[in-house]
Order: structure tokens, then sequence, then C-alpha cells
């Protein structure tokens, strides 16, 4: 009664007790036996019947999974209308036993599916992580590579305008100037670039020593002041406090740089940047928050979407690919930013909208709170 392939089914396992035992009273009542059903198991219920009671066998696929037992004038009627009733019982057990072991070999498909994809998905990310560690490997090579001659160019700039190899005429000091200002401009995308590879490496170390940040940022302005006044922009300071920093000099002083840097370039003709220095706490607005030093740059330049402000410190990334071409830069600035502020402990945020210029603020730990 039973399809090949199929699982051979313990009888107790078909319907629960409750059930058999309505089953076997209505067909014992039915046809006045006693009825009594036995499984593989040594389960029974039923009965009683004598040692002369009809038997029958119930296969599945040859197998034997229980026994009826009747007794009396219709015990075959009995052992029939049972089996029959049985059978159709057994036949649903079948179904649903199919469709449980067609679902099961689905999802082992599924399964087996899903992890050949990870696996090719762990291939592919160990290949990632390789082809990123070569990468910045090489950055990093090629680097130093283009540094040794680079200096070497500069070295030689510097003699010829000093005129240690004779005297130059106007125009071709005009020359050397413009040879030693690229040549100095590229030097600081290699060391960007650098950089921005050792922070991927994981191979960031700080210098650490007392820094008196207002100090450093009045020294950096100037070097900027004389850039900024050409284009008739305005560089106001206001540091009412000293801004205690235990860091790194040269990282703090390329943070300060760069985002003047970005204040001025990105700042139209007759605009201006505010550098403030103030006391306040490392997260800004909260007073539970310890107490850090905070580095302002505000510009009224074109400004940044909100929307795009947290990519901005992506490496390599450019809010708008003309900028590159309109302002200059590698897209590296920022990246480095962002790292070494974290280096040291703090943070830093962005309040921009386009059009209506932009707010940096990078908040460092005091020296007490860096040092414990």
């Amino acid at each position: 009664m039973a399809r090949s392939h199929t699982i051979p089914i313990p009888l107790s396992r078909l319907l629960t007790a409750v059930e058999w035992r309505a089953l076997c009273s209505s067909i014992a009542a039915a046809t006045k036996t006693h009825l009594a059903v036995v499984d593989r198991d040594g389960w029974q219920l039923g009965g009683p019947v004598g040692p002369t009671a009809e038997r029958r066998e119930i296969t599945i696929d040859g197998e034997r999974i229980g026994t009826l037992l009747a007794e009396g004038d219709a015990a075959i009627e009995a052992l029939s209308l049972t089996e029959t009733v049985l059978g159709a019982v057994i036949r649903q057990a079948q179904l649903r036993l199919d469709a449980v072991a067609e679902h099961e070999r689905q999802m082992a498909t599924t399964i087996g599916e899903l992890n050949d994809k990870r696996e090719r998905l762990d291939r592919a990310v160990h290949r990632l992580e390789e082809l990123d560690r070569l990468k910045s490997n090489f950055l990093a090579n090629m680097s130093h590579e283009l540094r040794t001659p680079l200096t070497s160019i500069i070295g030689y700039g510097e003699m010829l305008a000093e005129g240690l190899a004779g005297p130059l005429s106007l125009d071709q000091r005009d020359y050397v100037q413009t040879i030693l200002g690229k040549a100095d401009q590229l030097l600081g995308l290699i060391s960007a670039v650098l950089d921005a590879s050792s922070i991927e490496s994981g191979q960031l170390s700080l210098d650490r020593m007392p820094v008196m940040l207002t100090q450093l940022v009045r020294s950096e302005v100037s070097s900027f002041v004389t850039a900024a006044q050409k284009r008739g922009i305005q560089i106001a300071v206001e540091a009412p406090v000293d801004g205690m920093i235990l860091g790194d000099r040269k990282k703090l002083r390329q943070v300060v740089s760069c985002l003047l840097s970005n204040a001025v370039k990105f700042t139209p003709d007759s605009g201006r940047v505010d550098v403030t220095v103030r006391g306040g706490t490392l997260i800004p607005g909260d007073p539970s928050s310890p107490p850090a030093v905070h580095l302002v740059v505000t510009d009224s330049g074109i400004g940044i979407s909100r929307q795009l402000v947290p990519q901005i410190f992506e490496p390599f990334y450019q809010v708008d690919s003309s900028s590159t071409r309109a302002f200059g830069g590698s897209g590296v600035g920022l990246t480095l930013v962002k790292a070494y502020v974290e280096a040291h402990g703090g943070s830093i945020w962005v309040d921009s909208d386009p059009g209506a210029g932009a707010t940096f603020l990078a908040a460092f730990p005091t020296a007490q709170v860096a040092g414990r």
C-alpha cells in the first residue's frame, strides 16, 4: 500500500493515542469485535484479544510496521476495514514525509549553494585583502623611490637659486623658483600618499610631547596670510586658551595646515576664514565628557552637502570631480586629518551646507587627560 523509497513509519507516530483509541473503538463497535493494534516496537492499543485472534501484518515496501489483531465473528471484516483506514492514513503520512524529504533536499541544495557562495566570497575577500596589502606596499615603495630623486631635484634647484653654479638672469631665477615650487608641491603629495598608505597598513605612530596648539595655529596661519591676502581673503584668529595637547607636533601641524589650506582654497576671493582655539569637552555639548581643546576652522566657501559629509574623509574622495581641476588636491588630506585627530584620542565634526561655507571642529583631549 505504499510507494517505493518511503521511510517505514511506526504506527504510533501516524496518529495520536487519542485518535488511535477513537479509531479502534469505532471499528470494534461497528463490527462487534475485539480489535488491537500493535506496532513494530511493541506498542499496543485496543483489545483484549486472545491467541487465536485473526492477524494481519501491515507493511511498507515489504517491511513490517505493525500488526492488526481482531477476534470475533466479524474479525476478517474488522481487519479489512481497519486496513483500509490505515491505508488512507499511511498515504497521507507518506505524502507528508515526501514533502518533508523534498523540503530537506531543497534545503540541503540551498545550504550547499550558500556554502559554495560563502567560500567564493571568502576567497574573493582574501584576494582583495592581498591586493590591498600589495597596493599599500606599492604606494609606500613608490613614494620612497620618488622621494629620493625629487630631493635631489630640490637640492640642485636651491643651489641654482643661490647662485652656486653662477649668476642667473631674472628669467632664469623665475624658472628655478617655478621648478622649486612645483617640486615642493609634488613632494607634499608624495608625503601625503605615503602617510595614507601607512594609515591603511596600521603603522601610524605618534611621537608625543607637550604642544601649545595656540602657538602652532598662529605659526601656520602666518604661512597662509600672504597667499590669502592676494585674493582678498581675511584670516582671523581667536585663541582665548593656550590649548596644551600631548601629541605629535608634526602631525598636529599637518592637521592645522590641511584645514587652513582647504578653507582658503575653497573660499572665493574677498571671503573670510576664522580660526578658533577654545576649551570644551571631548564630545561637544556633553558636559559629562572629558575636557578637551577645540580647533575650529570656519570658511565662507562653496560648502558641502550634508549627505556627502561622511564621505569627505574617505581616501582620494572628491565631493565633485570638477573640484579637483578647479581647486587642486589629492583627496587624501582630510583622510589624514581624521586619522591624526583620532590617533590623538580626539574626534572631528563637520557642519556645512552648499554655498554656506563649512565649519570643521577637531576636539583633542587636554594634556592631563591624554597623559592618563
